[in-house]
């Protein structure tokens, strides 16, 4: 167990989107100035990605640019970029490279992808954006993440190369030991960040005893040198961040997650998730981490 929780506070994502709430951020300048705003109020680690001007996701470095700079300009929080875009690994990675963040995602893991399923969990049925009513539509029933043993292997490789942290996201037990293969065969420097994506259709639930179960395994897979953190997609993010902090994992939060505070009532922002997760952590007596303590936490160097 760690002494102080990290939180990670995922601003936006590549899947939930504008119609959902007004209150998601989408320019890159609203995910910058979000993400900055949730460091302030506790989190010590960014999760990001980016987005087109009609929110719709992308790769592209230009927007990335405009994101990580506008972050590092204003503040030293970690920032960790997913890299799940892209046919290739080299195309997932390209704006990594470019941008060098803190920590990289890397997903290990494929799975039927029930996107579907996060539009009904968010009480969205109606649409305002062309992409959103194709990418929430029949051809969401069509899904599957492609994250191939070949691509995991070349990702870790690439970025083991290029001395960038990894952060591992697991969608379900399976890809703890898709994990474990490659961690046997590659020279990943310790510890091994590890996120448990858990609440998607197609993946494990949220609830405590998978979140246990899971927790155990990776344990026991990986033994002493693990941070681990957990997060669920959904309404259920909050319950789920909750139980993560008594079982003495670190955290994750955000709109890239979940967008509403109750049914119909959505969050303010990203900050308002953090905030509602460092006042349950003081009345539970869980320690949150800083932007420095995490970076000792995690063996990241200090903010350039």
């Amino acid at each position: 167990m760690t002494k102080k929780t990290i939180i990670t506070c995922a601003a936006t994502g590549a899947s939930l989107s504008p119609s959902m709430s007004p209150n998601l951020p989408v320019s890159p300048q609203e995910i910058a100035t979000q993400s900055v705003d949730a460091a302030k109020a506790g989190a010590a680690i960014v999760h990001l990605h980016a987005r087109n001007p009609d929110g719709s996701p992308t790769n592209d470095t230009a927007v990335w640019r405009e994101i990580v700079g506008g972050i590092r300009d204003r503040s030293d929080v970690i920032v960790n970029m997913s890299a799940s875009l892209g046919k290739t690994a080299e195309d997932r990675l390209s704006a990594v490279l470019d941008l060098r963040p803190d920590i990289a995602t890397v997903i290990v893991g494929s799975l039927n992808y029930g996107l579907f399923r996060k539009a009904e969990n968010q009480g969205i049925s109606e649409f305002k954006l062309d992409w959103e009513k194709k990418a929430f539509g029949p051809s969401s029933y069509e899904i599957v993440t492609n994250n191939t043993f070949a691509k995991i292997g070349k990702m870790i490789d690439i970025l083991v190369d290029q001395d960038i942290a990894m952060e591992f996201e697991c969608y379900d037990v399976g890809h703890l030991y898709i994990l474990d293969y490659h961690l046997n065969r590659k020279d990943v420097k310790r510890p091994i960040i590890l996120q448990f994506l858990t609440g998607i259709l197609g993946g494990i639930p949220s609830h405590v005893q998978h979140l246990v179960h899971l927790k155990t395994t990776a344990e026991q897979l990986f033994g002493p040198d693990l941070e681990l953190f957990i997060h669920g997609t959904g309404t259920g993010n909050i319950r789920a961040a909750t139980a993560g902090g008594l079982l003495g994992t670190h955290i994750r939060i955000g709109q890239e997650d979940n967008l509403f505070d109750k049914p119909g009532v959505p969050f303010a922002s990203n900050a308002a998730q953090v905030e509602r997760m460092t006042t349950i952590f003081d009345a539970l007596h869980i320690e949150v981490a800083s932007v420095s303590e995490a970076r000792d936490i995690l063996h990241l160097p200090a903010a350039g």
